[in-house]
């Protein structure tokens, strides 16, 4: 999914979470689980893809919307990691590391539903940490795509797409 769609599930998921617990920290967190997570996307960018000469967000959107990357790390979008902060809720349940799971959970949900269709191989492995790793984190390896002329021409507008890519058809 496009980071508008998460935008607009991770809002509507913090009001739903507001609302029927009364807690602006589990509202947070579902927001901070189901859109902001995709911090680990831009870290991916200035890290992995070296691009600390291009850091604005108009320049990552561009990059990101043309499949760009070499490597596809995202150590906040895997099962072992909402596994370890499944285990951390278990022993400390904190309203906002509820509502990042609840979050996360859904914003993960969503890439596989979509990004499934649209961009990744092997769509349920992609979200394995370890199965990224044992592929060196190669986007050539782990990612199928078909991007267009026109990608990342108006990254702006990009950004509240609801698919990432045309379908491969």
């Amino acid at each position: 999914m496009m980071p508008g769609g998460h935008l607009a599930t991770a809002l509507a998921l913090g009001g739903v979470a507001y609302a029927t617990t009364g807690s602006p920290e589990a509202a947070a967190g579902c927001f901070a689980g189901g859109f902001l997570i995709d911090v680990d996307h831009y870290l991916d960018y200035l890290v992995f893809e070296k691009q600390w000469r291009q850091p604005s967000p108009v320049s990552f959107l561009r990059y990101y919307f043309r499949y760009r990357p070499g490597k596809v790390v995202l150590p906040l979008h895997s099962a072992e990691f909402m596994t370890f902060l499944f285990l951390v809720i278990l022993r400390h349940p904190q309203p906002f590391l509820v509502g990042y799971w609840v979050g996360a959970m859904m914003h993960l949900t969503f890439d596989v539903l979509v990004n499934g269709d649209n961009a990744l191989k092997r769509p349920v492995l992609f979200y394995i940490f370890a199965y990224r790793a044992w592929y060196r984190f190669s986007a050539d390896a782990l990612l199928d795509v078909a991007v267009s002329d026109a990608a990342g021409q108006q990254p702006i507008r990009e950004f509240f797409r609801w698919k990432p890519v045309e379908d491969k058809k």
